[in-house]
């Protein structure tokens, strides 16, 4: 055999000497450890827990360690965390006793996993204040370095084993969200492996002021491994909401990767933004389910399907978190749409019933004036909740592919909400009728002390004769409706909004028909009118032009121009409607083309509310038989500008070309 060299052997010397001198401070090390004295492990541990959380940390009874084990113990009496000094208590949590094992080999590995976990009498305070500042969020300065950033990764949690909670006290406010949660929670485990329900979490309480209720079942945690799925089912009892779910983490515990199937009810979706601090819309009881992916900080659920109210849903939804403020994003359909189900985003407000079956909700301040009884308008007086939607952005398609509407002939229903930074636009906002459509942008910008409405909406080729009752053979106005909608206001609601609204109304037939009594009443003939009714006559006039505008300033809807040429009867009217109280004073009047004996020239009055409309005649005031082109004359309004407004092409449409000719020559003939 050849002799080792004298280097190589020098070599293996120096290497077995300095692996004998790391075994011995390794032993050496582990003899320390052994031998510190609880004050020094409950020093360490105060050090370091206020480094990273920045707070004060006190612990009051003993720390002890023990390390000659596989899986070696530390225990932890009396630990405190201190809350901020914005909050309402002294301690974010204080826990009467921590105890908890480690497994050695995955210390070794740097992939941890606790064989078990024991937490006695744990109390829990979480604050957020009106700002946004939330008691729980640590990336504030701390020893001088920047803060981290908010949305950093989901934690990754360790792997469990055992785990143990006893009398578990949880109290929350968010001035935001305005949700208070006032509860109980502890965590018990089976011993027994083989229930699939081993593990059982109890939580309960009031969530502003409303029972709250949380059940969760799992699979034992003794089996779990970090590269093998662990599920468990919850329900949760929110007031009215109620959720069931079935989740899944792939690689337990990373909260990155989760998958859950899910089905949630409830009367209002808005209410599930004290669950979750999305701005959803008002909605009536609503019903749905789907299958919730979280990738990291987006949620995403592919296969969304349920009712709202009388109508199908179903589409992709997602939820960004990964920015300043999280964005949804979805696509949504819906097969047979029931029209009355808008009433709810819209803003009705809801019934007595309702209200007192959903979470509490806070007190709205008092208005400066009094308002009328919500019963007896018809816009909507329900107030936007402004703090809401300021916190979330969307970009939302919709698509109602068949619209159920019993008194309306609606066919399709298409919008495109965009919310961004407090600011809603929809555009387009289209209803599609059989013949014709009602479409435009609406925008509310809540970025200002009072959201500020803006409504630029059209009326396009609108048949007339869509509009009949069931039992009657034909309608009584026929012809194409064209018109446009020009309002801005501002206010929290609908109603609030239309009260101070400024801008302009204008609604024009080219052309078309009129059941001839309906004319004809309109100047009050008794001999031929009422001849009319009484043989049921269905006889048609022509309606040569007819336009409507009404022009608003702060709330007052005043009719600038009401006429409608027939071609027996030159209608023209004025008035006003007070949106404010939404409280009608309009009046029509029949002009005759001829001289009819026994024509009562009195005003036909259209008064009461938008809501509860009341018609009849002026008593005690008859007007004199003029011509048509004098009563046009008194038209302030030119009509050009009008019909410009709604339609470039109006103008010079035939019909209303002559009408416009007739207005010119009655306000010579007047000034004469």
């Amino acid at each position: 055999m050849t002799e080792e060299k004298p280097r190589t052997r020098r070599a293996r010397v120096v290497l077995a000497r300095s692996a004998a001198a790391l075994a011995a401070l390794v032993v050496l090390l582990v003899l320390t450890i052994a031998v510190l004295p609880s004050s020094v492990w409950r020093s360490l541990i105060v050090h370091v827990a206020s480094q990273k959380t920045g707070r004060a940390v006190a612990i009051d009874g003993n720390v002890r360690l023990k390390i000659f084990s596989a899986n070696p113990e530390l225990i932890v009496e009396g630990f405190s965390l201190a809350n901020t000094d914005w909050a309402r208590t002294k301690n974010m949590l204080t826990v009467k006793r921590f105890d908890a094992t480690v497994s050695l080999a995955s210390l070794l590995r740097f992939h941890l996993i606790f064989p078990r976990v024991a937490i006695d009498t744990p109390v829990i305070d979480l604050e957020r204040d009106s700002s946004g500042r939330a008691n729980w969020d640590f990336s504030t300065l701390r020893a001088g370095r920047p803060a981290r950033n908010p949305k950093a990764a989901p934690m990754h949690i360790p792997v469990i084993q055992e785990l143990t909670l006893n009398g578990g006290v949880l109290t929350a406010s968010d001035r935001i969200r305005k949700l208070k949660f006032e509860g109980q929670i502890s965590i018990q485990e089976s011993q027994n492996t083989a229930d699939d329900h081993a593990l059982r979490v109890r939580g309960s309480g009031e969530l502003n002021n409303k029972p709250f209720e949380m059940h969760l079942e799992g699979a034992p945690l003794i089996n779990v491994q970090p590269t093998k799925p662990y599920e468990f089912s919850v329900a949760v009892t929110a007031a009215d909401i109620k959720l069931h779910a079935h989740t899944e983490f792939p690689r337990p515990f990373d909260m990155a990767t989760v998958r859950s199937t899910f089905k949630v009810s409830g009367s209002d979706l808005a209410d599930v933004y004290y669950l979750t601090g999305l701005a959803l819309p008002n909605t009536p009881p609503y019903d749905v389910a789907g299958t919730l992916e979280r990738d990291k900080l987006v949620f995403r659920v592919d296969d969304l399907r349920g009712k709202l109210g009388g109508s199908d849903i179903e589409g992709k939804v997602s939820i960004d978190t990964g920015h300043e403020r999280p964005k949804l994003t979805a696509t949504l359909t819906s097969k047979q749409f029931a029209f009355a189900d808008l009433a709810s985003p819209l803003g009705t407000q809801a019934t007595p019933e309702r209200k007192n079956a959903t979470l509490a909700k806070p007190t709205a301040a008092p208005a400066p004036s009094p308002a009328p009884r919500a019963s007896a308008l018809l816009l909507p007086d329900a107030d936007l909740q402004v703090n809401r939607v300021r916190g979330m952005d969307a970009d939302v398609n919709f698509d109602a592919i068949s619209v159920l509407a019993p008194k309306l002939p609606m066919k399709k229903v298409h919008l495109h909400i965009v919310l961004d930074d407090g600011k809603i636009t929809l555009d387009p906002l289209t209803f599609v009728l059989p013949q014709g459509q009602f479409s435009g942008t609406v925008t509310i910008d809540a970025r200002t002390a009072a959201p500020e409405t803006s409504i630029d909406m059209k009326l396009s080729n609108v048949d007339m004769s869509q509009f009949k009752s069931k039992s009657a053979a034909s309608a009584p106005l026929e012809g194409h409706l064209i018109g446009r909608i020009r309002l801005h206001g501002s206010g929290t609601s609908v109603h609030k909004a239309a009260a101070n609204a400024d801008g302009d109304i204008t609604v024009v037939m080219p052309q078309g028909e009129v059941r001839e009594v309906l004319a004809e009443l309109t100047g009050i003939d008794v001999s031929r009118s009422l001849g009319l009714l009484v043989t049921k006559n269905q006889k048609d006039t022509e309606v040569r032009c007819g336009v409507a505008n009404f022009h608003a300033d702060n709330g007052d809807l005043k009719a600038a121009t009401l006429v409608v040429d027939t071609t027996h009867v030159l209608v023209t009217g004025g008035g006003h409607v007070d949106l404010k109280t939404e409280a009608l004073d309009l009046s029509v009047r029949g002009q005759p083309k001829e001289v009819r004996l026994f024509r009562i020239r009195a005003p036909i009055l259209l008064k009461g509310s938008l809501l509860h409309p009341t018609i009849a005649v002026q008593p005690g005031k008859l007007a004199a038989q003029t011509g048509g082109a004098v009563a046009l004359g008194t038209l302030l309004t030119p009509l050009a500008a009008l019909l410009a407004f709604v339609d470039g092409g109006l103008a010079k449409d035939a019909n209303c070309a002559a009408l416009i000719g007739q207005a010119e020559q009655g306000k010579k003939l007047a000034q004469e």
